[in-house]
């Protein structure tokens, strides 16, 4: 009999009595889990999705099973190795030590769709490669920045998109390499998409922003969008939305609010998220600005 296909990387996990140590759902399309395991047997079967992990600790006895490696697989696994599983593949896995590591799923169609609206890449064409434990500084730097960035704070989601969305875009120009991922994106928006978005941002700094939305009404791809907000204004989509955020922040609490209704009503997960950004931006912490006045 066949065996049936795996949902998710996730249940197979769970089953195997990994522990979830961290999670954050970005969008239908992409996840990140954050994951510790030891001593088990790992197999997955036709899972819908694809999976990058990132080592980050222990994994020296950690092996694949079914031989399936490339020529730069290394046998065992180590901090800092990365391995690619692309979506419907088979593997199987031995688990050693006390090992942590990273993983973002991203679905099948997102991919295939991000390469043709990022890339103008023929979405037949996107066929991510099988790697078991290879190195790419600029994959692994990605993986990293996506860990500094506070998962449960809803105020970090924006960041956590546009960290994604470069990691996809790493994946495509690396292993797919359409014609359109060479040579730095150069002008950024125009007069009218720039002002577009910023009059949204200002309008709606309290809602929870997302980059999909944003690059939606720039008309352009999230990748693209991001990039080249940044080449017109010198900061991240998200940089600039905490930005915005915490001057009107710095107003409202001229006006009399607490710093607890100024959290609330500029989007910040909780009063020490607004006052961390506040301290970042403008140098000092909420209580002391207003000692000041």
């Amino acid at each position: 009999m066949a065996k049936p296909a795996a949902a998710t990387v996730q249940q197979v996990l769970d089953g195997a009595g990994a522990r979830r140590l961290n999670h954050c759902h970005l969008n239908q399309d992409l996840s990140l889990a954050l994951w510790g395991n030891r001593g088990v047997r790992v197999h997955y079967h036709q899972v819908a999705h694809h999976t990058l992990s990132l080592y980050l600790r222990g994994g020296y006895r950690t092996r694949r099973l079914d031989g399936r490696h490339s020529d730069r697989s290394f046998a065992f696994g180590a901090p800092n190795k990365l391995c690619l599983m692309p979506a419907t593949h088979d593997s199987e896995w031995e688990v050693g030590d006390y090992q942590e590591f990273v993983h973002l799923y991203i679905s099948d169609a997102a991919l295939r769709h991000f390469a043709l609206e990022s890339f103008d890449c023929d979405p037949r064409r996107v066929e991510l490669p099988d790697l078991t434990f290879f190195e790419h500084p600029q994959i692994s730097a990605a993986c990293r920045a996506l860990l500094r960035t506070p998962w449960a704070d809803g105020g970090e989601r924006l960041q956590l998109q546009q960290g994604a969305y470069e990691l996809m875009g790493q994946l495509i120009a690396s292993y797919v390499k359409p014609s359109g991922a060479a040579g730095p994106l150069r002008g950024g928006l125009s007069r009218r998409q720039c002002n577009r978005v910023r009059e949204l941002i200002r309008a709606q700094f309290g809602e929870p922003l997302n980059l999909d939305f944003l690059a939606e009404a720039a008309g352009l791809s999230r990748f693209h969008f991001a990039r080249m907000f940044k080449v017109s204004t010198g900061l991240t989509p998200h940089q600039y939305v905490n930005k915005v955020r915490v001057e009107r922040g710095r107003e409202m609490l001229g006006l009399g609010l607490s710093q607890a209704e100024v959290s609330a009503n500029c989007g910040f997960a909780h009063q020490s998220h607004f006052a961390a950004h506040f301290k970042r931006h403008f140098g000092v912490t909420p209580g002391q600005y207003l000692r000041s006045l």
